[in-house]
């Protein structure tokens, strides 16, 4: 039986530059989950984006995905 759980991708132990889901605060209309990467500042309410090169600036450490 395995006790342990795994690190939640947004920990801050969890040393990876896309974070998230993260939760829009309950003023914003139509609230929703996001991701973002912490290296160029962008954020996707689609996790695939943020795998995609294309999404990233052309400085952001994960361009080359």
């Amino acid at each position: 039986m395995r006790t342990s759980h795994p690190i939640p991708e947004n920990s801050i132990a969890f040393d990876h530059p896309i974070t998230g889901p993260h939760q829009e605060p309950p003023t914003v209309s139509n609230a929703t989950t996001y991701w973002r990467c912490r290296s160029c500042n962008r954020e996707s309410i689609h996790k695939r984006d943020l795998y995609r090169a294309s999404f990233h600036t052309s400085t952001c450490e994960v361009h080359g995905c």
